[in-house]
């Protein structure tokens, strides 16, 4: 037990010793260079939605020299020129490595983040952050500067109103709503009515910006140049609803016939669970819009998308994640149907099928 303990002794004797003369030999430089980042690629960058998943730059620096083997963090930041790295944003952080890349969509997104202008060329800088330890004052390297435009990623509708969708009038559910379903694209399904005209605007006013029929390169063979001195698009086709798809970048719009935009609603509380007598028929005002005007008692009704039980219904809990007006409940019945729990009486109550909203109102 003596011998054993006595070899211990030795080994542990060693192993400090040796612990100290490597302590003895990390010697933090007194000075520390800066170090160097490699210009980008270019000075100029447009920045595109097709290409998020393409890499934006591999970023090489030089390593940073502090005295000794040390394991070094090593992060690239970006700034807006004027900020001077006073909010600087880290986009890659490696140890030990003298390379990082990013993508175009991660880069997109952070310039979004720090109030960049989508499609707004914008002076940025970069530079490499070397870390050691919190006790060690953080080493920046050389900066390099380009110019970036970023992309958009969240696109404002587009509006159309004329007597072929409803009316030459900017009222509400008069004009129509075209949300977008890609960068550039949108679309939304309206009654188009045979004969008559109607235009495209950017915003839901008569200027600055519309689009009539020369302005697009591809249009329907359901429309057609209304020569009516603002150009407008004339709808030829039939009567009835329709899915038009409007592509800003190709410039063109498409037309695809839909089944008829139906709303119906019976229950007890409209007077009863029958299709006979006691159903009403909500009026479509806009894509998934749908409003009446009845009388509502204090028990339970729900929404369908035909005039039968099915195969389309709208129970109180297909609405979660929407609002519903406080005048109903869950009527927890087995089927979820909506109760009307207000004072009884006449209503207008309006359908969103879009937004998953029931607003009541008394007209």
């Amino acid at each position: 037990m003596k011998k054993i303990s006595l070899i211990l002794f030795v080994l542990m004797t060693f192993f400090f010793a040796a612990c100290e003369k490597d302590k003895e030999n990390v010697m933090l430089k007194e000075t520390i260079e800066a170090n160097d980042l490699t210009n980008l690629s270019g000075s100029t960058f447009v920045l595109l939605m097709d290409n998020k998943d393409n890499t934006f730059q591999t970023f090489t620096w030089t390593e940073v020299d502090y005295g000794f083997a040390a394991v070094v963090t090593y992060t690239v930041q970006m700034d807006k020129k004027a900020n001077n790295f006073s909010s600087p944003i880290d986009l890659v952080t490696v140890s030990n490595a003298t390379t990082g890349a990013i993508t175009v969509g991660e880069l997109n997104k952070l310039l979004l983040a720090a109030g960049l202008s989508p499609d707004v060329a914008a002076d940025v800088q970069f530079r490499v952050k070397s870390t050691v330890h919190t006790a060690v004052p953080a080493v920046y390297s050389d900066i390099t500067e380009a110019l970036i435009t970023p992309y958009a990623v969240v696109f404002p509708p587009i509006y159309m109103t004329g007597a072929a969708t409803g009316g030459w009038n900017w009222d509400m559910y008069t004009y129509k709503i075209l949300n977008s379903t890609a960068p550039n694209v949108y679309e939304t399904i309206g009654r188009f009515i045979s004969g008559e005209a109607f235009r495209f605007f950017k915003q839901p006013d008569w200027g600055p910006i519309s689009y009539n029929y020369p302005y697009f390169t591809t249009v329907s063979n359901l429309f057609e140049n209304a020569n009516d001195g603002d150009s407008n698009l004339k709808f030829i086709g039939t009567t009835g609803f329709y899915k038009v798809t409007v592509n800003m970048t190709t410039k063109t719009v498409t037309m695809e016939a839909v089944a008829d935009q139906v709303l119906f609603a019976t229950g007890a509380a409209l007077g009863g669970w029958n299709w006979d007598t006691d159903y009403i028929q909500l009026t479509w005002l806009s894509d998934g819009i749908y409003r009446a005007t009845t009388d509502f008692a204090n028990e339970t009704f729900r929404f369908f998308g035909q005039q039968g039980w099915g195969p389309v219904g709208y129970n109180y809990p297909w609405f979660n994640g929407g609002t519903v007006s406080p005048l109903f409940e869950n009527a927890a019945d087995g089927d979820s149907n909506f109760r009307f729990i207000g004072t009884p009486g006449s209503y207008t109550i309006t359908v969103n099928l879009i937004d998953k909203t029931v607003t009541m109102t008394q007209p």
